[in-house]
C-alpha cells in the first residue's frame, strides 16, 4: 500500500473517495470566491483638478467617472467668488464610454471657484459631490466633498455568501466522516 492510500479500501473507493473530497473542495472554494459586486459611479479625476491653483483661467471643466452616467439625470455647475454661477457642464455624447461630464467656463475674477454635481449612473445609483480649484487664489481651497443619496435602484439579490460556506463545510465535514468510516470498514 502506497503513502496516500487509505486502508481497507479497494482502488475504486479511494477514487470514489478522492473524487468527492475534489468536488467538496472545488465547492468549498467557489462559495468563498464569490463576493457582491459594487457597481457604482465613482469620480475618477477632473480638469482641473481639485484642490489645484491656477495661474491662467480654464475655459472648461471636465469630470470623468469610473463608470456610464445616465444623461438625463447627470449634470454639474461651477460657482465662483460671491457664488456666481460661471458655467454647467453635462454629459459628454461625444464620449463612447459616456463618463465624461465637460461644459464651458467662463473665468475672470481671481478666487476659489467650486464644482457641484449631480449624477445617476445607468444602474440608478445617484451621487452627489463637489470639488473647488482656485484661479489666483488668495484663500483656502477646500477639500472634495461626495455624499452618495440613498440607494433606490433595483438590484438583483446578492448571493449569500455565509450560506454557501457554511453548507460547504458541513459537506466537508461529512466527507470526512464518511472516509473515516469507510476506513474502518
Amino acid at each position: 500500500m502506497g503513502p496516500r492510500e487509505l486502508p481497507a479500501l479497494g482502488m475504486a473507493g479511494q477514487h470514489s473517495v478522492k473524487a468527492v473530497v475534489g468536488l467538496l473542495a472545488a465547492a468549498l472554494m467557489m462559495a468563498v470566491s464569490v463576493a457582491p459586486a459594487s457597481g457604482h459611479v465613482g469620480l475618477v479625476t477632473s480638469s482641473p483638478l481639485a484642490g489645484v491653483n491656477l495661474s491662467s483661467a480654464p475655459t472648461e471643466v471636465s469630470i470623468t467617472f469610473d463608470d456610464e452616467l445616465d444623461p438625463d439625470l447627470s449634470s454639474f455647475t461651477v460657482t465662483g467668488p460671491g457664488s456666481t454661477e460661471v458655467g454647467s457642464g453635462e454629459v459628454d455624447l461625444t464620449v463612447a464610454d459616456r463618463n465624461v461630464m465637460t461644459g464651458p467656463v467662463t473665468i475672470t475674477t481671481p478666487g476659489v471657484y467650486t464644482v457641484t454635481f449631480t449624477l445617476a449612473g445607468v444602474d440608478g445609483h445617484e451621487l452627489e459631490g463637489s470639488f473647488s480649484f482656485g484661479y489666483q487664489a488668495t484663500t483656502t481651497i477646500p477639500d472634495p466633498t461626495s455624499d452618495e443619496a440613498p440607494d433606490t435602484a433595483m438590484s438583483e439579490p446578492q448571493p449569500r455568501t455565509e450560506l454557501f460556506l457554511l453548507g460547504a463545510i458541513f459537506l466537508l465535514a461529512s466527507a470526512a466522516i464518511a472516509v473515516r468510516r469507510l476506513g474502518r470498514a
